[in-house]
C-alpha cells in the first residue's frame, strides 16, 4: 500500500506549482498573487522528496542484498520518466506542427536529452525534470563507485551533503555576482544551483535508516515539524523571486530544510480512512502527470473551450486550467505511468522486493538466508515508519 502522507505530500507540491503558472488579470485577489509569488517552493518540496525516496530505493537493496544493481535503478528509473514525458513532449511537437509553429532544434535538444535547464526548452517547467535526471545519474554513479571501493558503509553520505551544499551555495553567489540581471534559467534552474535540495533528501534517507532519525524525533509533536517547515518556506510567499537576489542564493537553503521537516512529518501518517484525504492522495500519487500536463492543459485547454463555448474571461481559465489539469493529469497517470510501471516491474523487477520473497521462502522452508544479514538499516521500511516499494518508486 502507498504511504498516503507522502501522496499528500506531493498533493501539496503539485498545487502549488499549479499557482505559480497561472496567468493572473491585474485586479487578482490577493490570495491568487501570493499562491503565484510563492507557488515555485513546490519544486523544493519534490526536490526533497525525490532525493529521500531514490536513495531509499538504493538503501533498502544494499541492506537487502549487499549490492546495488546500477545498471536495472537506471532502468526502472527510466520507465518511470520517459515513456510519459515522451507522450507529452510528442503530443507537443504535434500540436506545434498544426499550429506551425515547431520548437527550435536548441529547444526540442534540450528537452529530447533532459538539458531543458542548460540549453532550452518547449515548456518552461520541464527543467525541473532535467534536475531529477542528473540527479539519478549522480546518485548512481557515487554508489556505483562506492561498490567498487568496496566501501562497507555510506557513513561518507553526511560529508558528501554538505560538499555539495558549499559547491552550490558558492556557485549561486558567483552567478548572482557575475550575472546581476536575474533569469530563470541562469539563477534557479541550472542543477549545479539546485542538486542540493535532492541531496538533503538523501540525506534524511541516511539518517532514517542507518542513524534512526525516525526514533530520535519521535518526542517531537508532528505539529511541531509541520510548523517548522511551513514557517521556513512562508517567506517564498511574501517576497518576490525575481527582485530580491538573496532569494536564489541563501533562500533555497530554509526551503529544502523547511520541506524536510514536513516530510518527516508526512511520513507519519502512513494511512487514513478519511474520504478525503484519501481522494487528495489519489491526486497527489498522480502528481508526475499532473505536473507534465498542467501547462499544455493551461495553454491549449483553455485557447479550445474558450473557442468552442465562446467563454473568454479569467474564472472560466481558471477553472479549465485548475480541474483541467488534475483531470488530465490523473488520466495520463491511468493510460500510461501506471501501465508502464506494471511493465517495469514484470520486467526489472527490484532486487530488495525479490530478495524479500525468497527470504520469507526460506524461512518457510525452515532455514534463514545469509543474504538477510548483509545488512541492516533501522526498521524503517514500511508500517508504522516504514515505506513499501509503492511510495518508493
Amino acid at each position: 500500500m502507498r504511504n498516503l502522507g507522502l501522496d499528500l505530500l506531493r498533493f501539496v507540491a503539485v498545487f502549488l506549482v499549479l499557482g505559480r503558472h497561472l496567468h493572473l488579470p491585474a485586479n487578482a485577489s490577493p490570495i491568487l498573487e501570493t499562491w503565484k509569488r510563492g507557488g515555485w517552493v513546490g519544486v523544493d518540496l519534490f526536490f526533497v522528496l525525490s532525493g529521500f525516496l531514490v536513495s531509499s530505493l538504493l538503501f533498502k537493496e544494499h541492506a537487502r542484498t549487499g549490492s546495488v544493481d546500477i545498471s536495472r535503478f537506471l532502468i526502472r528509473r527510466g520507465f518511470k520518466i520517459y515513456p510519459a514525458f515522451w507522450c507529452m513532449l510528442t503530443f507537443t511537437l504535434t500540436i506545434q506542427s498544426i499550429q506551425g509553429t515547431p520548437p527550435t532544434r536548441t529547444a526540442l535538444l534540450g528537452e529530447l536529452c533532459f538539458l531543458q535547464n542548460y540549453l532550452a526548452g518547449i515548456w518552461p517547467h520541464t527543467w525541473s525534470l532535467a534536475v531529477e535526471e542528473h540527479f539519478y545519474l549522480g546518485i548512481a554513479g557515487l554508489f556505483a563507485v562506492t561498490l567498487a571501493a568496496r566501501v562497507r558503509n555510506f557513513d561518507w553520505i553526511p560529508l558528501a551533503f554538505v560538499i555539495v551544499a558549499t559547491v552550490c551555495l558558492a556557485a549561486r553567489l558567483f552567478t548572482v555576482y557575475f550575472n546581476r540581471e536575474y533569469s530563470h534559467q541562469g539563477h534557479v534552474a541550472a542543477t549545479h544551483l539546485r542538486i542540493d535540495s535532492l541531496f538533503f533528501g538523501v540525506l534524511l534517507s541516511y539518517l532514517s535508516h542507518y542513524r534512526r532519525l525516525q526514533d530520535r524525533l519521535r518526542r517531537v509533536p508532528t505539529g511541531s515539524l509541520l510548523l517548522l517547515g511551513v514557517v521556513l518556506i512562508a517567506p517564498m510567499f511574501f517576497f518576490t523571486l525575481q527582485r530580491n537576489r538573496w532569494i536564489p542564493v541563501l533562500g533555497v537553503i530554509p526551503l529544502y530544510v523547511g520541506s524536510g521537516a514536513i516530510l518527516i512529518a508526512a511520513l507519519r501518517m502512513p494511512q487514513s480512512d478519511h474520504i478525503v484525504m484519501k481522494f487528495f492522495a489519489s491526486l497527489g500519487a498522480a502528481s508526475y502527470s499532473i505536473y507534465r500536463w498542467h501547462l499544455p492543459v493551461g495553454e491549449w485547454g483553455f485557447t479550445f473551450l474558450a473557442r468552442v463555448t465562446g467563454f473568454d474571461n479569467f474564472g472560466f481559465y481558471f477553472l479549465n486550467y485548475l480541474i483541467g489539469s488534475f483531470v488530465v493529469g490523473w488520466l495520463f497517470s491511468q493510460a500510461i505511468e501506471y501501465p508502464t510501471l506494471r511493465l517495469r516491474d514484470f520486467l526489472f523487477p527490484q532486487r530488495a522486493k525479490e530478495c524479500a520473497k525468497a527470504s520469507v521462502a526460506e524461512r518457510q522452508a525452515g532455514w534463514s538466508s545469509p543474504i538477510a544479514a548483509a545488512g541492516t538499516p533501522s526498521a524503517f521500511e514500511t508500517g508504522s515508519g516504514k515505506l513499501n516499494s509503492q511510495a518508493l518508486r
